[in-house]
């Protein structure tokens, strides 16, 4: 109902503003990196790992950002730009470089069943579904692509 849904607005317009603050320089940062081919993971834990990284910044108050040269397996040759940016909306519109507060997501001590106190109510499953909203924006090129290949099977 109502109540839940003011919650998911009120969770969005948090995670934004952490993800996209007016001025990023001196900003506290957590920098996540997707890895390579050699982690062996799929896309879907990819971005569960991701989701987590997000969940842990957001806990200290901190921006996650991607490094600006990952390398994400899944794009494909020459994207640009190359990584997540390739199919996928920007996660933050800081870079590290942005500021000396930098920490990094591996090893970050924050359990994997966190919610923040103010959504508990809401439960886990609930929060995740927030995070990923903004973790999963496919670009406008890749939202096309999925409809029309859908279409092509009938779908």
């Amino acid at each position: 109902g109502g109540a839940r849904e003011a919650a998911a607005r009120d969770a969005h317009g948090e995670l934004m503003a952490l993800q996209f603050p007016p001025d990023c320089r001196g900003r506290r940062l957590m920098l996540h990196s997707l890895g390579d081919r050699s982690s062996g993971w799929g896309m879907g834990s990819m971005l569960h790992v991701l989701a987590l990284a997000l969940t842990a910044a957001h806990s200290d108050n901190r921006t996650l950002v991607l490094p600006e040269d990952d390398q994400w397996w899944y794009a494909a040759e020459g994207c640009v730009p190359p990584g997540y940016g390739c199919y996928f909306a920007p996660l933050s519109s800081c870079r590290a470089s942005d500021s000396p507060d930098v920490v990094p997501s591996e090893g970050y001590a924050v359990a994997k069943t966190h919610v923040p106190p103010r959504f508990r109510r809401q439960g886990l499953l609930w929060w995740r579904a927030q995070v990923m909203r903004l973790v999963w924006r496919p670009l406008p090129w890749v939202r096309g692509e999925v409809g029309r290949r859908a279409a092509a099977m009938g779908w």
